[in-house]
């Protein structure tokens, strides 16, 4: 099925997403089975949209004017009940202008399908490895192959001319434990692999208990590091990678990053991230104390034509219920870019807003924001993180 990508906005380049059925890979911490086992893709509508003559959804734009597919977020086009569908729709996407987000955990027919591409470098290969000791891969995803086997595929990709991403997502200790993500790193350093995208473990502790007990158990030692101990661990080996020199992802890292500079060299148009304006403010301001404004942020973040338009569909709505229920429910109209980004610079409910953001926090009196002559508030910027609990508002 080929959707808009709705829970990638502003953190992911993608502007859509293309999930075939479920894979057979068993990831026993894949929050698409965590949500629905059961998934099917639809190959015929996907190659269908890409020759639209006429577009006329948001979608229809988005694919029309050449913004990058995910392939994909939900399933692994390279898994082996994924291969008929994956090779039908690489044959069309080969003359696609669309540029490719392909994340997977590889499988034996990966390389070849990938050559049905042609000579197409505006591909980036975001390959996953969550553990390098062969005993925990074979619980925690059992049908995948084997950590050394994906390495090994990511570094023929590499030397072939292509961006290719390790993604330590999910990081946790238990799988990864720091003298193994520094044996990796050693490894992708002599390699010449530079771009690590880090995640946390997304499972909260009150839904363990709506897991299967079999899934539950496949998690192994990861149940006990939830939370604030898994947070803590990213955060220490986010730091960590930066110190030896990589290119790093992490959503939410307080530091200034390449990584989403080198994907827009590729992909050319890419979606806005959230990382831009972190990006802008520490290559602007550096450490030195800053009040900014939403228009100075939207600035930055909607700096393309089409994030200026106006559609007449109240679809751009969707991409707030996939990230915080109580903006959608209170922006009953949402027609532009602009308006969306209104509610993330605003309304700290949402979970991609920005005054969720470690490095930034709104400037008021007591506990109430105050807002600009154009209703806005405003946020405080100095370089610093700011982690732990509720932010409260800062007084100037």
């Amino acid at each position: 099925m080929l959707d808009i990508f709705w829970g990638g906005y502003f953190f992911h380049p993608a502007a859509l997403d293309y999930s075939g059925d479920t894979c057979q890979n068993g990831c026993a911490y894949c929050f698409a089975n965590i949500n629905k086992e059961f998934r099917e893709g639809n190959l015929k509508g996907a190659i269908n949209a890409l020759y639209k003559k006429q577009p006329a959804t948001y979608m229809d734009q988005l694919l029309s004017e050449g913004y990058p597919i995910c392939i994909s977020n939900r399933s692994d086009a390279f898994a082996a009940n994924n291969i008929r569908d994956t090779r039908a729709l690489f044959t069309h996407l080969a003359e696609a202008k669309n540029g490719l987000f392909i994340q997977t955990k590889c499988g034996p027919e990966m390389e070849s399908l990938i050559a049905m591409l042609g000579d197409r470098r505006d591909v980036i290969i975001y390959i996953t490895i969550t553990t390098i000791r062969d005993e925990i891969s074979k619980i925690v995803e059992p049908n995948a192959l084997l950590p050394a086997e994906r390495l090994a595929i990511a570094k023929r990709l590499h030397a072939a001319g292509y961006l290719v991403l390790i993604a330590v997502n999910p990081l946790d200790e238990a799988w990864m434990p720091r003298e193994d993500l520094e044996a990796l790193t050693a490894d992708l350093k002599t390699a010449g692999l530079n771009h690590i995208c880090l995640e946390m473990l997304d499972i909260k502790r009150k839904r363990l208990g709506t897991l299967s007990a079999g899934r539950r158990k496949r998690l192994l030692d990861a149940v006990d590091n939830l939370g604030i101990a898994n947070r803590n661990y990213v955060r220490e080996c986010t730091q960590y990678l930066i110190q030896q020199g990589f290119i790093v992802c992490k959503k939410g890292m307080p530091y200034r990053t390449e990584f989403y500079n080198d994907i827009s060299a590729r992909l050319g148009l890419t979606m806005p991230v959230l990382q831009d304006f972190v990006n802008y403010c520490f290559d602007t301001y550096g450490t030195s104390a800053r009040v900014i404004n939403y228009a100075e942020f939207a600035a930055v973040i909607a700096k393309a034509d089409f994030f200026k338009r106006t559609f007449h569909q109240n679809t751009l709505r969707g991409y707030l219920l996939r990230s915080g229920f109580d903006t959608w429910r209170d922006n009953k109209q949402v027609h532009s870019h602009k308006e969306l980004l209104s509610v993330i610079w605003n309304d700290p409910r949402h979970k991609m807003g920005i005054r969720n953001h470690s490095l930034f926090r709104a400037v008021g009196r007591g506990k109430t924001a105050t807002l600009d002559e154009s209703g806005n508030v405003q946020l405080y910027f100095d370089g610093a993180p700011h982690f732990g609990g509720k932010k409260e508002v800062i007084e100037l």
